[in-house]
């Protein structure tokens, strides 16, 4: 059995707790360098739900690009005829959309041409597209599981004669945001 003198002993009582520390906090701060699991940049969303980005009652494609900052969409529904002279039929949308740093919770600006207004009318319903500008908030999953929000503001080109020049636009809605792998 080995036998310690009493410096010795000291000499390791000091040390041992010390480089015990210094392991520890070389390691507490090689795991905050460490990357946490990154939620890889979307690729393509698709999402289904009411709002003039989506063609009233419809669905938008969405691809990314520059690393999911910026993002070009487009847009597919249908407007249905509520009342008797009410214009109906198919609806288009598309534009681009810039995203706040983020990958899973982020805000966006948005700049499209979408439908802004109907007017009803017995001989002629008429649908007015035009430019709109949108705030929104986009909630992608790491799973794929999206929510997309949005309201803002559109000019109805040619309604001047009918009143319905600026109107108030909102969007919302659900699916499924691909990822790079």
């Amino acid at each position: 059995m080995p036998t310690h003198s009493s410096s010795q002993w000291h000499l390791l009582h000091l040390t041992l707790p010390a480089g015990l520390m210094f392991a520890l906090a070389a390691q507490a701060h090689a795991a905050a360098q460490a990357p946490a699991a990154e939620i890889p940049e979307p690729l393509v969303t698709v999402t289904a739900g009411v709002g003039n980005a989506m063609g009233w009652f419809g669905a938008q494609a969405e691809r990314y690009l520059t690393h999911g900052r910026l993002s070009a969409f487009a847009g597919l529904g249908y407007t249905p005829s509520i009342d008797a002279f009410d214009p109906e039929g198919v609806t288009l949308a598309a534009g681009v959309r810039g995203y706040t740093a983020g990958l899973k919770h982020r805000g966006f600006a948005e700049a499209s041409v979408c439908q802004v207004a109907t007017l009803s009318d017995p001989e002629h319903p008429t649908r007015f597209y035009g430019p709109c500008g949108q705030l929104g908030y986009q909630f992608a999953s790491r799973g794929g599981f999206t929510v997309l929000l949005s309201l803002g503001v559109g000019y109805a080109l040619g309604a001047t004669a009918y009143g319905h020049r600026g109107q108030g636009l909102l969007g919302f809605g659900l699916g499924y945001t691909w990822r790079r792998r």
